[in-house]
């Protein structure tokens, strides 16, 4: 008989501009195992910020329950992903003496404390902070250690990088998790979700650039000597892209969105000569023709423009192109822009990829998460298992009604 037993489950929204995202997941070790995935039109979010909470809850609740009937089960508690133009980053310094006599050798409570004295910044009390990612550590003027336990000396400091995020915020996310009637597990920053999901361990090495592009926001990290080095969002977005296409087409936002996505191209010499799209017209039922060329000049400027916002915010923080020497890869729902890769190739001289979840990490439907667009989510369940690791929190209690459907299905499945 077929083992309905599920254990280690672990589920994840992305909670974006256009769509809520769910993954249900499986982990075994480091292996995530995709069981159930759901997909849910998003109105409720603009920016990356929650702006509607029933719009959101209601999106939320739909996406989940997509991807509870893919993975037959129920869960109970998420992880959610958040953006928005309130992220803050804050570089920080704190340490801690070891002895004052003799070496001592570093355990787990020396490094914490060197942590929880390098966050005693001033944070305004209308901000929390999300995370606090180690850059490097130092024991007596030795520097980029990444651990120090099990090393001796007599003082040990730490370089952290804090990211705070608006109280406000974290409220709503927690509210629209809550009305959709599940608990929230963790809140886990998009960018560096997304950078767990498509960034090799070299290029955080080496020196990385991560950028994703989605529906509302463009989310920035940055690696080097793996560490986060450096994140920011900038709000603007895929949609800008759609609503130069519905202005410059005289159509629908819905044509423009589908236009955008199956044609959309940033190259002339990427189009075919006999390469023609039926445009609806946006009041009545007539249908113009037009060359899939035509609509670089509707989505290229804006596209060249975001990537000058990226460049931009490079500059402002005084980030030479070395601190990311393995390139640029680009992630998010358009990153499938054709020829977006070598649009931030050309403007910024690097390397540059399209990052999707890496296959070494996954079984089960990959194929279906095998796109730009699921990164932040499946960067969710990765990050959460590698800083928090495995529990069953997420998994809920089925009723005995449940449970009986389940024994029944498999017990067919054995004999059928």
């Amino acid at each position: 008989m077929a083992n309905t037993k599920i254990e280690n489950v672990i589920a994840a929204v992305d909670i974006g501009t256009t769509k809520v995202c769910t993954v249900i997941a499986e982990v075994s070790g480091e292996e995530i195992n995709i069981i159930g995935v759901g997909w849910q039109e998003n109105h409720g979010v603009l920016k990356g910020s929650i702006i509607n909470i029933s719009e959101t809850a209601d999106a939320i609740k739909k996406s989940v329950e997509k991807a509870e009937e893919m993975a037959d089960l129920k869960v109970e508690s998420l992880i959610a992903s958040i953006s928005g133009r309130h992220i803050m980053g804050i570089k920080s310094h704190g340490g801690t003496s070891l002895s004052h006599t003799k070496q001592k050798e570093i355990n787990e409570e020396d490094k914490e404390r060197a942590i929880e004295l390098s966050t005693s910044v001033p944070i305004s009390h209308d901000r929390e902070i999300l995370h606090i990612v180690p850059v490097q550590y130092v024991v007596d003027s030795q520097d980029e250690i990444k651990n120090p336990i099990g090393m001796t000396g007599l003082k040990l400091e730490v370089d952290v990088y804090i990211i705070t995020a608006a109280t406000t915020a974290i409220d709503n996310i927690k509210k629209c998790i809550q009305r959709a009637g599940y608990k929230l597990e963790d809140i886990i920053l998009q960018p560096i979700a997304s950078s767990q999901a498509v960034l090799y361990q070299d290029e955080k090495d080496i020196g990385v650039l991560m950028i994703d592009i989605g529906g509302g926001t463009i989310d920035m990290a940055l690696y080097n000597k793996d560490a986060l080095r450096f994140s920011k969002v900038i709000p603007v977005g895929g949609s800008q892209l759609t609503n130069d296409i519905v202005q410059g087409l005289q159509t629908s936002k819905n044509a423009a969105e589908e236009i955008k996505k199956k044609y959309g191209l940033l190259y002339s010499d990427d189009a075919g000569e006999s390469e023609f799209i039926e445009v609806p017209d946006m009041t009545s039922d007539k249908k113009a023709t037009i060359h899939r060329r035509d609509i670089i000049q509707y989505i290229k400027p804006r596209a060249e423009e975001m990537v000058e916002f990226v460049k931009e915010e490079l500059r402002k923080e005084g980030i030479d192109k070395a601190m990311y020497g393995s390139g640029v890869v680009v992630t998010g729902g358009s990153a499938l822009l054709h020829g977006m890769e070598r649009l931030i190739k050309e403007q910024m001289n690097v390397r540059a990829r399209v990052g999707v979840p890496m296959k070494e990490k996954i079984v089960g439907l990959y194929d279906i998460i095998n796109t730009p667009e699921y990164s932040t989510v499946i960067g969710l369940i990765d990050y959460y298992i590698h800083e928090q690791g495995i529990n069953n929190h997420f998994l809920g209690q089925k009723s005995m009604l449940d449970r009986i459907i389940i024994f029944m299905k498999n017990l067919i499945s054995e004999f059928f």
